[in-house]
């Protein structure tokens, strides 16, 4: 009995002996034929869905599908080959021709043992060839990839799908699951799985539109050199977006290599977290994930308001002395500084873009009126647009949160943050009526046989304003592409309304970054019967930064592709040669005064974007630049540097009185020395040079031909010298440079 038992448990043991060798050499040496047999077991019979395309307004494919392959080596098999060098030979012959690799590339991976990776994401054509050849050991893997027949073309808003499936960013992500798999709207389907495709989706957008406003973007990138420009066409009555670009974009068949030659310097040098940050930012779509402050634009909303609760009117008279001075600790100035506006009226207020006028309507208003209307336009909400991250700007949560300061500055566009798609459906509300739409980006949903699955539509959020308004606000609008800020966004032969703004770029740290400014012009077209409305960003530009002579100008070439592209009748007559065009005169370094009086002898009209002038302010910048041609009573927009720091600046006295010059510098605490009669002929230092510190400025003044005989009999004094020395120098010293 007891040698039965031991026999018995010595053949267990040895049955558990053979069983644990087999399984060991299954783990360790058959692991990968194993895997790959066990998913090859597992998917046997089950068919998965084909992705679903993407097509433009017009049936342009804009996301495709491709048969795609990875290709890999199982080096122990081809160890083992009858002629393992010949095979070895003729496979790298291949890898170096036909995979793009090089011969270390493919000696590092020879030299590895398993299941190794060649080349991934390989045409299936290519991969095919290898399989033909019968070399030992080689594996051909086919997948379904994705393909993008325009590489970066809206890349932004279609986003991409990864190897594994998922769609990232854009319309592939909001609508990951209707382009892996059709919905069936409660149709009744078999036992078995669905082996439908995915559905497919037409969107809003048009190809050649969407390219129109790229183009364009593109090329007053490399004039201006901004950070990055923005664009949005709508559907004025519908809220369907046309178009929808940033400068940022990507191609969306390489979404993880870098975009921009400074990404491509440091890529190699670059950890793989800062990579990533790298490029979410290239794929974040700004026109809905980021904010802005948008400035004047934002007067829209607000004079909206005001019409609709009757607190003002378009012929309503404020008074504008070029200040607020009447908020602790805040001075608030206008844009039409060193000439306010006085006496003027709410139209010519919103038409030339005045501060101060928008500050006192915001107070008619009331903190509650704007807060009522801030919500009711869709601030602080997300739209509800088919993109996803959409952001919901920062706006206040309350009336609480709105001070007389705050109040003020939001009247015109500060201390307040939207999002693009905020604001170009807010402009379309006021334009179309009143009306708050939802904004989207696909148009229907479709099954393989396009038949239409899901229809979108106009949707509206509800009704903000009353259609009379909304009549009197594109008759505002108008006015400000005609005769205000927003001349450079006309249309030849169209009607336009239009509103410029200019922001100061705000600081991750809090208040604004120096020099940095957002320009922008949103326009509605045309203003009878509104088809379109454009909103136009640009960050960051180099050299001019106002929204009417940087942001305007790109607005009119989208506007105008839009209204050609949607076959929009002309509503006005050709102006092209009816108005009168003046060449706009240099100003840069005069004092503001002078530059105003010379502007406007020559025809035209300027705006002042600084908030701090100063007595001996000087114009340091000018849009547009001089000898530029332009039409009579366009707008200049000045820069200009209050001067008043420890280092000044000296300004053109070119062709002044030495009455007039002793005027200007007698405010100006400065050392002078004046030499001669009659006009400023020379200077030193020269204009927009910087006085050195305790140095004197010199100028020397010459009578003109006809008056020599006269300053000849008049000036007797030695030299004609008079140099400027007060008893009171001690106490004045601390002031000079």
């Amino acid at each position: 009995m007891d040698r039965k038992v031991a026999f018995l448990y010595a053949f267990l043991f040895l049955l558990f002996f053979i069983l644990w060798l087999r399984v060991g050499y299954l783990q360790i040496f058959d692991s990968d034929n194993l895997t790959r047999q066990a998913l090859a077991s597992t998917t046997k019979g089950v068919v998965k869905p084909e992705r679903g395309l993407i097509f433009d307004a017009d049936g342009n494919k804009l996301a495709a599908n491709i048969s795609k392959s990875d290709i890999y080596v199982d080096t122990r098999v081809l160890a083992k080959a009858k002629d393992r060098e010949k095979e070895v030979q003729k496979l790298k012959r291949f890898a170096l021709k036909s995979l793009d690799m090089t011969e270390a590339q493919f000696d590092a991976r020879m030299k590895k043992s398993g299941h190794v990776p060649l080349k991934q994401n390989v045409e299936r054509s290519v991969a095919l060839r290898l399989k033909d050849s019968d070399i030992p050991g080689v594996v051909v893997e086919d997948f379904e990839a994705r393909t993008y027949p325009n590489n970066d073309l809206a890349s932004l808003v279609i986003g991409f799908a990864a190897k594994d499936g998922d769609g990232r960013y854009g319309i592939e992500k909001y609508y990951d699951d209707i382009l892996r798999l059709a919905p069936t709207f409660g149709k009744k389907t078999n036992n078995q799985l669905p082996i439908q495709a995915g559905a497919n989706l037409k969107l809003t957008i048009s190809e050649s539109l969407q390219r129109k406003v790229e183009d364009c973007l593109d090329t007053h990138q490399e004039k201006k050199h901004a950070h990055r420009m923005t664009a949005i066409v709508q559907d004025t009555q519908t809220g369907a977006i046309r178009a929808m670009a940033s400068t940022d974009d990507y191609d969306l068949n390489h979404p993880y290599s870098p975009t921009t030659k400074e990404q491509k310097a440091v890529w190699k040098d670059l950890k793989s977290e800062q990579q990533a940050k790298i490029l979410f930012d290239n794929w974040r779509n700004f026109s809905v994930s980021d904010t802005y402050e948008p400035g004047s634009t934002f007067k829209t909303i607000t004079a909206a308001a005001a019409l609709e609760e009757n607190t003002t009117n378009p012929k309503k008279h404020y008074y504008c002395t070029g200040y607020v001075r009447d908020i602790p600790g805040v001075t608030i100035t206008c844009t039409s500084l060193p000439n306010p506006h006085g006496d003027i009226t709410m139209d010519k207020a919103f038409s030339e873009s005045c501060n101060v006028t928008f500050v006192n309507i915001a107070r008619e208003l009331s903190k509650e009126g704007l807060f009522k209307y801030i919500q009711a336009f869709g601030f602080g909400e997300v739209t509800g647009i088919d993109l996803p991250a959409e952001q919901k700007g920062i706006v206040p949560k309350s009336v609480n949160e709105i001070n007389e300061a705050r109040l003020a500055t939001m009247s015109y566009g500060h201390g307040i943050a939207v999002t693009p798609v905020q604001m170009v459906t807010a402009i379309s509300a006021v334009a179309n009526g009143g009306y708050l739409l939802k904004p989207y980006v696909v148009d229907e949903v479709q099954d393989v046989s396009g038949n239409v699955l899901v229809k979108q539509g106009r949707t509206v959020r509800r009704q903000v304003i009353s259609e009379s308004t909304s009549e009197t606000m594109r008759t505002l609008l108008m006015h400000v592409v005609d005769h205000g800020t927003g001349t450079m966004g006309a249309v030849n032969r169209y009607h336009v309304g239009g509103k410029t703004g200019t922001a100061g770029k705000v600081s991750d740290t809090g208040g604004y970054e120096k020099d940095k400014y957002i320009s922008s012009f949103v326009s509605v077209a045309p203003i009878e019967d509104p088809k379109y409305t454009v909103l136009v960003i640009v960050e960051e530009p180099e050299g001019d930064y106002f929204g009417g002579t940087v942001a305007a100008p790109i607005a009119s070439e989208i506007m105008a592709a839009a209204l050609q592209e949607g076959d929009v009748t002309p509503t006005g007559s050709d102006q092209s040669k009816k108005v009168k065009k003046v060449i706009v005169p240099d100003v840069k370094n005069m004092l503001l005064e002078d530059a105003g009086k010379v502007l406007t002898d020559a025809g035209l009209k300027f705006n002042m974007a600084s908030e701090n002038v100063g007595d001996f302010g000087m114009v340091i910048k000018q849009a547009p630049e001089a000898g530029t041609e332009v039409d009579e009573n366009t707008i200049v927009d000045l820069k200009i540097d209050p001067n008043d720091g420890k280092e000044r600046s000296v300004p053109n006295f070119q062709g002044k009185t030495k009455k007039e010059v002793e005027k200007i510098l007698e405010s100006s605490k400065l050392d002078y020395v004046l030499e001669g009669e009659g006009t400023v002929v020379s200077q030193e230092p020269l204009a927009g040079e910087l006085l050195p510190k305790g140095e004197k400025i010199h100028i020397r003044f010459e009578a003109d031909v006809n008056d020599k005989k006269s300053d000849k009999q008049n000036n007797t004094n030695n030299g004609n010298t008079v140099s400027k020395e007060k008893t009171n120098r001690a106490r004045r010293k601390g002031h000079s440079n």
